[in-house]
């Protein structure tokens, strides 16, 4: 287990690839991240913007001037992360990206404008050069070291 774990930190700090998020294709099996302490140090990486998009997410679908999540648990984080693939010669941004990586986000209680409470999960999807990633914060350019190719929102009963 723990040559498991090993394996996925290091493929995802010092994978190096070929990719692109204007036309990407998977390349290999989608791999969830189960060990805490990797999934943490991956959620605290990209926690800046998953908070950020996670807000843009309330903001378009309820038109919220503000936001109140409580959550997620730490445990009840997931992350998956699959290896993809450049298939044109031409990327959009400029960046080569390797890896996707879903985060689900269950958030125990959401408090829209301070009036509606609901309980939602939110999965986030981005695309990453994690070798880049982990040096992003040295340079200052972290926002161009990955991308939110998607996201979902679902409102729990």
């Amino acid at each position: 287990m723990n040559k498991v774990v090993l394996m996925l930190v290091m493929i995802f700090f010092f994978a190096s690839g070929n990719g692109s998020a204007a036309e990407m294709k998977v390349t290999g099996k989608e791999v969830e991240i189960k060990d805490q302490v990797t999934k943490m140090f991956i959620y605290g990486t990209l926690e800046t913007w998953i908070v950020m998009h996670a807000s843009d997410i309330y903001r378009k679908e309820y038109r919220a001037t503000s936001v109140l999540r409580e959550g997620p648990k730490p445990e009840n984080i997931r992350i998956w992360i699959q290896p993809m693939k450049k298939v044109s010669k031409e990327s959009s941004d400029g960046i080569e990206y390797t890896h996707l990586i879903r985060i689900t986000l269950p958030y125990e209680k959401v408090v829209i404008d301070n009036k509606k409470e609901i309980k939602a999960v939110d999965t986030l999807v981005y695309a990453v050069n994690p070798f880049i990633l982990t040096a992003c914060f040295e340079t200052g350019k972290s926002e161009k070291q990955f991308k939110l190719i998607n996201s979902h929102h679902e409102v729990l009963p």
